[in-house]
């Protein structure tokens, strides 16, 4: 498996914090909260041996594994919803964004400043994959991306489509727009640096800068990128999906107990996005209310969608990890006659590509169960069921109109192109939202009005399950004592006045029985009383 180096991050770092030490007021803020540097060795070798190797010796691990325990996620509300925090804003789930503003997506500036070249601070080659830091006219910074040969549009779209989804979610991603641009728009800045296939620092020259974009598609006699603004505030470094940034006073939660990173797994299965990663991460410090915060920004989506980094991507990624013990266990076993499903897919995939600008996307055999990163992040490993479920609902909050002004931004030359994207996109999902609707009783946007509780079955209201025989059995709990149990066939709860009278407070713990099962799903506790609903957590 061909992995791509990154180096552009260390340049970035680099660069961004020469240019931050003497303009940007919270740089040193910035150093001081960040958690460090985080490459994709060192991440490799993190998750796919250290950490892997001490999950074995984690009798805690083992214990719940046995005994299906599972770990609540320690920030959500409440309502069992996620608070805006500096990972994470409420946007689309919440308050639906409109076409334009799913399009716009993250929006400062229109893109790079071409009234005059833009300045190349540092550069990077990396086999066919290259990429620019380069400053405008307005000082901006931005990281250029480029497609590789055969493959034009490819990355570059899968980078501007998958930071419009993320920022929707309600992630932190830098602006990232499509540019095009000719080649006497870019000059080598005197001090600038690259990183070539040697993985030594060297001066970049002009010459250097030239020969670089011979390997650079030129399609329609313009070269494209997606330019990445970076984010004002300093370079302090990446963030990790599992401890906590203890420099960070505004960090007092493990990462790994965040409804916000578990769920980036299941997001990311969603965007075919087997590359997230904590080297693909980065934190900067801003001011928001007088003071100074840490913000924390998911980069690089260049590997989303059907998009690897030298080409298309292969049907394995997204089935196994980069080092994955036990399906290397399963090959060991099997003396080659088992098959593993990427292998099936492999086969039943023809030409694997759809077209050069889509590569390899689709939904056969895909399940939302056996999604893999590229690296085996223990956060992606704990999502509980009210975990999937919150993420499930977010994912179904988008249209497919709202997904096709998302990869509309994309600018796909091809109509084909972009209508397969918003297809594969809309279906992948339904299925990860169905799947997760199944392993909870999947009940929203609850709502008390005089003696009645009245509620959405998500399931019901997107057809993934029919109306007709699904009941809704609800215990009536009041301190400790039942009081009754009631079942309707309609998502109501009919209260009696005197269950809540005075500052009496009481507990509902509703379940959906489906036709299709024998088993009533986990339960939704309501607290209730007589001002409205207190509190809603669903079982993980």
């Amino acid at each position: 498996m061909k992995m791509k180096k990154t180096a552009l991050q260390g340049i970035l770092g680099l660069v961004i914090g020469l240019v931050a030490a003497g303009t940007m007021t919270f740089a040193g803020e910035a150093e001081k909260m960040g958690e460090g540097e985080t490459t994709l060795y060192k991440d490799m070798f993190d998750q796919a041996a250290y950490s892997e190797g001490m999950n074995q010796l984690d009798l805690g691990r083992w214990g719940r594994r046995i005994t299906h325990k599972t770990i609540p996620s320690a920030d959500i509300n409440i309502f069992d919803e996620v608070p805006d925090s500096s990972f994470f804003t409420n946007r689309h789930a919440r308050q639906k964004m409109s076409a334009a503003e799913l399009e716009k997506g993250p929006h400062q500036t229109d893109g790079p400043d071409l009234s005059k070249p833009l300045t190349v601070l540092g550069a990077e080659q990396q086999g066919s994959h290259y990429g620019f830091v380069v400053e405008d006219a307005k000082k901006d910074q931005y990281i250029l991306r480029f497609d590789p040969q055969g493959a034009a549009e490819l990355n570059t779209a899968a980078e501007v489509i998958g930071a419009r989804f993320y920022h929707a979610l309600g992630y932190n991603v830098p602006q990232t727009t499509i540019l095009s641009f000719a080649a006497d728009q870019l000059t080598a800045a005197p001090d600038a640096i690259t990183c070539d296939n040697t993985g030594f620092a060297k001066k970049l020259t002009q010459t250097l800068l030239q020969q670089y974009l011979l390997f650079v598609p030129l399609p329609q006699g313009t070269y494209r990128a997606s330019a990445s603004k970076v984010p004002a505030g300093g370079d302090a470094g990446t963030f990790s999906f599992m401890g906590r940034g203890k420099k960070n006073p505004q960090d007092i939660v493990n990462h790994r107990d965040l409804r916000e990173i578990r769920a980036l797994g299941v997001f990311a299965a969603w965007l075919n996005h087997h590359e997230m990663l904590e080297s693909n991460t980065r934190d900067a410090a801003v001011t928001e209310n007088g003071k100074t915060v840490l913000k924390h920004y998911l980069t690089d989506f260049t590997n989303a969608l059907g998009a690897a980094t030298d080409g298309a991507k292969e049907p394995m990624f997204g089935y196994e990890h980069m080092v994955d013990y036990g399906e290397t266990f399963k090959s060991i076993l099997g003396l080659g006659f088992w098959e593993s499903p990427w292998q099936k897919k492999w086969k039943r995939a023809g030409e694997k590509t759809i077209s050069p600008a889509v590569g390899y996307f689709s939904n056969d055999l895909f399940d939302p169960a056996k999604y893999k990163n590229l690296l085996p992040y223990e956060a992606f490993r704990l999502v509980t069921r009210a975990d999937g479920f919150w993420a499930a609902k977010s994912m179904m909050s988008f249209s497919d109109e709202d997904i096709r002004a998302m990869v509309r931004a994309g600018k796909y030359g091809r109509s084909e192109d972009e209508d397969y994207i918003v297809k594969t996109l809309s279906e992948r999902r339904d299925i990860i939202a169905k799947y997760w609707f199944s392993r909870v009783s999947p009940l929203d946007q609850f709502v008390f009005s005089g003696t009645e509780l009245s509620f959405k079955d998500l399931a019901v209201a997107y057809g993934f399950v029919p109306r007709e025989g699904t009941l809704y059995r609800t215990e009536v709990v009041s301190g400790k004592k039942k009081i009754t149990v009631l079942e309707t066939a309609e998502p109501v709860v009919k209260l009696q006045p005197e269950w809540l009278a005075g500052n009496s407070a009481i507990k509902l713990v509703i379940r959906t029985l489906r036709p299709s099962s024998k088993k009533a799903d986990p339960s939704v506790t309501v607290l209730l009383n007589a001002s409205g609903v207190q509190g809603i957590r669903h079982e993980d």
